[in-house]
């Protein structure tokens, strides 16, 4: 898992600011890099053995019904997460996320370039990987926001994946939530049988 750690990440963990939420925080890898001064993180994660020894507030639940109130966040971290969940739940982390806040989720491209060397260096691809269940597309993430490129694995050309996300092995959306993006998103994706959250007060 440690191989998630990589210094563009780190970077971009590091630039959240305010009370955010680490979705899916698993074992906590970004935890230290999200904790800067002035910030209150909690933790979220479906396992409540992974939580409970991660220093700080947390909470056991799923990113498909996250338990807070609309707007509670002023940033979310999902960096490997959104994969694994076969529902779309950017517009759950959009809807406890405060105009003028930020989203990052960071997660594989299902359209990357390498998969075809990866299979035939017999290398696991993005759909063969353990827990995959949802792989995303630029275009899909470019309905929330601005989509960047990560290929780790050729680090000397960062810069070039950065600004062609669609030639990339990972994808990065940036989300800038504003209000009419809610608007967007409620209008779209709520269910009239959806239960809401009445928030979660630690």
């Amino acid at each position: 898992m440690k191989s998630i750690l990589t210094p563009l990440r780190v970077k971009l963990a590091g630039e959240l600011k305010g009370r955010i939420m680490d979705c899916g925080a698993g074992e906590g890898l970004f935890n230290q890099y999200l904790r800067q001064p002035g910030n209150e993180v909690i933790s979220l994660d479906i396992d409540a053995e992974a939580v409970r020894k991660l220093p700080g507030k947390s909470v056991v639940a799923s990113c498909t019904a996250i338990p807070f109130a609309d707007s509670y966040f002023d940033a979310v971290w999902a960096c490997a997460i959104i994969e694994h969940v076969s529902e779309d739940v950017l517009p759950e982390m959009i809807r406890v996320t405060r105009p003028g806040g930020r989203i990052i989720a960071i997660t594989p491209n299902r359209h990357s370039p390498f998969e075809p060397v990866k299979a035939l260096l017999g290398l696991p691809t993005w759909r063969q990987m353990e827990g995959h269940v949802r792989l995303y597309t630029t275009q899909q993430l470019r309905f929330y926001g601005d989509v960047y490129g990560e290929t780790r694995f050729l680090p000397f050309v960062g810069w070039f994946f950065w600004t062609h996300p669609q030639l990339a092995n990972v994808l990065i959306v940036d989300i800038r939530v504003t209000e009419a993006l809610k608007q967007k998103i409620t209008r779209l994706f709520s269910r009239p049988d959806s239960t809401r959250a009445t928030g979660f007060r630690p």
